[in-house]
């Protein structure tokens, strides 16, 4: 395997690793302005009153709004957060996909090198 395919495949791996291992989760505060403040999320998906939704990167809270680049709205009119968080579910599912893949490439890969020798018998 050369180099650049090398490096390729363990990108693959990398990508599918950031984006199986982690899903939205829902935040139960009563507060968003005091979770926002407490934990600092680097992103967080805002849902409003007026049924929009919103992803917002580097929140903070200023005064009664919510502040982000570009972005400002009232915290009255915020009924929901969610934020990015490890699954153990989509983990398992990603880990059990790499697992039956890798022994189905090696299957083929046997299966490919077999000779059969006259009367059906294996080489």
């Amino acid at each position: 395997m050369t180099h650049y395919r090398l490096r390729s495949v363990l990108l693959l791996f990398l990508l599918l690793h950031l984006t199986a291992c982690t899903s939205w989760q829902s935040v139960t505060t009563p507060s968003p302005a005091d979770f926002i403040e407490a934990e600092q999320p680097d992103r967080v998906r805002v849902f409003t009153q007026d049924e929009r939704q919103v992803e917002l990167e580097s929140p903070s809270v200023e005064g009664d709004a919510l502040v982000a680049p570009n972005v400002s709205m009232p915290l009255v009119d915020i009924i929901g957060l969610e934020v990015r968080e490890f699954s153990m579910d989509r983990t398992m599912i990603l880990l059990g996909g790499v697992a039956v893949g890798v022994l189905v490439i090696a299957l083929a890969v046997v299966l490919a090198t077999i000779e059969i020798c006259d009367g059906g018998s294996i080489c």
